[in-house]
């Protein structure tokens, strides 16, 4: 195996990465840039893709490389819809959990009108809280998800606002969704039947709603539980499964578990082999994109995966992982 890439070829390969993603899916629609769902077409990006544009961008400016996180926070205006944010300009039915992931990265921009945007979400992703538990998905929708609960659980937390919801969604998702290998499954239905998936990002924002219920709590039981997770997680996802992953569910798993300082050493030990392989196999040197050698895809949008990768090198480069707080 060759030996891990230095701080300093990560944080190139990190901006060679940005560079490549601009390239492909950053265009002008008149007098601003929109960013696009796949790269080389004009369908204007989700809202879940867009947050993942805003955490990369994020990243490289803790790497003290701005790619101008301020000018991409202004392409979120057209996404806003009543209380919260659409998936897609002009949508009728807006999603829980994106909401979720918008409140947390505008709470690591950290500027005051970022955290108002913050406070805005959380007061929607509120509203999606079930009777019985858990955080719906979307609008008019039955499901109840770890992908929704555990964010809105964080950003209460990261907000400080209401612990006692916060403790309701780990609760839920503890005693609903949590499987007898300690793994966390991916759903509740309407039927009652859960979706016993395991990916990456519901471990990750679990550990992180845990890590955060801890400081809180002169309690060890939510550090204990963040630890046993984060340490399950990277027993059930060896280097070749991770190699599979969607790519947004690993830039959320990482930095979840490198902000859990139990877990921060062998989590940087499985992030630097994987950014190796990224640049070994991934990449395509015509392209600047990361689409070769197999590597895992969110259903084939480009631009969602290469902002991740964006985010999984400057992790790997040290950019500190901040989840929130």
């Amino acid at each position: 195996m060759a030996a891990a890439a230095s701080r300093d070829e990560l944080v190139r390969a990190a901006l060679d990465a940005w560079r490549a993603l601009e390239r492909a899916s950053l265009r002008w629609a008149g007098p601003s840039r929109v960013v696009a769902e796949r790269p080389g077409a004009r369908d204007r990006a989700s809202l879940w893709t867009l947050v993942h544009v805003l955490a990369a961008a994020v990243d490289l400016a803790a790497l003290d490389h701005d790619p101008g996180v301020t000018r991409l926070t202004r392409l979120l205006r057209p996404y806003r819809g009543g209380p919260g944010y659409l998936p897609v300009p002009g949508a009728r039915l807006r999603f829980y959990d994106d909401n979720a992931w918008l409140g947390l990265v505008s709470l690591r921009i950290g500027r005051s009108s970022d955290r108002r945007r913050a406070a805005r979400a959380l007061r929607f992703v509120r509203t999606g809280e079930h009777r019985d538990g858990g955080v719906r998905w979307r609008e008019a929708h039955g499901d109840r998800n770890a992908c929704s609960t555990a964010p809105a659980g964080e950003l209460a937390l990261a907000l400080g606002s209401d612990p006692a919801f916060a403790a309701r969604c780990a609760a839920w998702i503890g005693s609903t969704l949590g499987r007898r290998d300690g793994l966390i499954a991916d759903r509740l239905g309407p039927d009652g039947a859960v979706g016993p998936t395991v990916w990456t990002y519901n471990q990750g924002s679990t550990v992180g709603l845990l890590r955060l219920l801890g400081d809180l709590e002169p309690s060890a039981t939510h550090r204990t539980r963040a630890r046993d997770l984060a340490f399950r997680s990277l027993e059930a996802f060896p280097l070749e499964r991770v190699w599979s992953e969607p790519p947004p569910f690993l830039a959320i798993w990482f930095r979840e578990l490198l902000a859990l300082p139990e877990a921060a050493g062998p989590t940087r030990e499985r992030l630097a082999d994987h950014a190796r392989r990224l640049l070994e196999e991934a990449r395509d040197p015509t392209t600047g994109l990361f689409d070769r050698g197999g590597v895992g895809s969110y259903d084939g949008r480009g631009t969602i995966d290469q902002a991740a990768h964006v985010q999984l090198l400057a992790l790997a480069a040290g950019a500190p992982p901040r989840p929130v707080g």
